[in-house]
């Protein structure tokens, strides 16, 4: 075997072959060295069809390319073994409905300096897609307090010491709850190690088109309480200590005022801010007149994240609105 490499990329796969093509050629063309690293797809899929993807590029590899295949878990324990399987110093994470710029892993290592254990890189969506209303895409231009693993690095002892990530509760769903990258990457922090913000290590993120349901009502919110009441640190990134996002905050805000307007109409003036978040923003849906109704379908959107939120809030015994 050749001297190990400095950096593995680990990406973890679940089905979606054409998508993964993508990351897995972008990773390819990364401008650093090809004997500074490697690549390791780790796929729980039901059938063979990345496997055979994987085998099909392999001739255009530049570097060192393996497969490994492991049952549905969710992507966590699909990161775990990948790193078990590592040589690098440095593990590079990138998700497989994602594209690495061909300076991703370079910028990504220059960001390690002593005492640093994580290092993330600004995600942005694919240039090529289609954003609007029904659509989803993690976007990053500064240090995340979740940590997403669609662009992350990590100091290898580091991440081993902590234990690395959780299985995801809901494994063999399209889309896994999540929250394992947060408790990672925070039990890595608890232990000592520094994390720093690379904007020049990009990585493109796939935009996601969703179903009036999904876009509606997202699961994955239920998470925070339980996550906020594991990592107090968490609440310093909240609005007030408690609300997820300013359009939540000024949604609690504009609730009050329609409460107290039996005994004071300027009450309502309350419901101002919030009116103006959500309609004033710009947008290529819903223009002009049509605009209001955009008001009404972020209206019904937040009340439901916010009585999820409720819930789990009350459950938890932890308050995150």
């Amino acid at each position: 075997m050749s001297a190990a490499p400095s950096v593995s990329i680990v990406i973890p796969t679940y089905k979606r072959r054409e998508r993964f093509r993508k990351a897995l050629l972008s990773a390819f063309a990364q401008d650093l060295p090809s004997d500074r690293y490697e690549i390791l797809v780790v796929d729980s899929s039901p059938d063979d069809q990345i496997v055979s993807l994987v085998k099909e590029l392999e001739p255009q590899s530049p570097c060192a390319l393996r497969c490994l295949v492991k049952e549905a878990e969710g992507p966590g324990p699909s990161r775990n073994l990948g790193v078990a399987n590592a040589r690098g110093e440095f593990i590079a994470f990138m998700d497989s409905d994602c594209e690495a710029a061909p300076s991703w892993l370079r910028c990504g290592l220059a960001g390690f300096e002593e005492g640093v254990g994580i290092v993330q890189g600004a995600t942005r969506p694919d240039p090529e897609g289609q954003p609007g209303l029904l659509t989803w895409c993690p976007t990053n231009e500064r240090e995340s307090c979740v940590y997403e693993c669609a662009n992350l690095f990590y100091r290898r002892v580091a991440l081993e010491a902590a234990h690395g990530f959780p299985a995801d509760l809901d494994p063999r769903g399209e889309r896994p709850l999540g929250g394992e990258d947060a408790t990672a990457a925070w039990n890595v922090k608890r232990l000592g190690w520094r994390s720093r913000f690379v904007p020049d290590a990009v990585v493109y993120h796939e935009i996601v088109q969703l179903t009036p349901w999904r876009w509606l009502y997202d699961r994955r919110l239920q998470l925070w309480p339980s996550l906020v009441k594991r990592y107090p640190e968490l609440r310093q990134f909240l609005v007030a200590g408690v609300f997820l996002d300013v359009a939540q905050a000024y949604l609690v805000l504009a609730l009050l005022g329609v409460v107290l307007a039996p005994w004071s109409l300027f009450s309502l003036l309350l419901a101002v801010p919030y009116l103006v978040h959500h309609g004033a923003s710009p947008t290529r849906r819903l223009p002009g007149i049509l605009r209001p109704l955009r008001i009404l379908l972020f209206l019904a959107r937040d009340v439901t994240r916010l009585l999820l939120l409720t819930w789990c809030s009350l459950r938890e015994r932890s308050v995150v609105l």
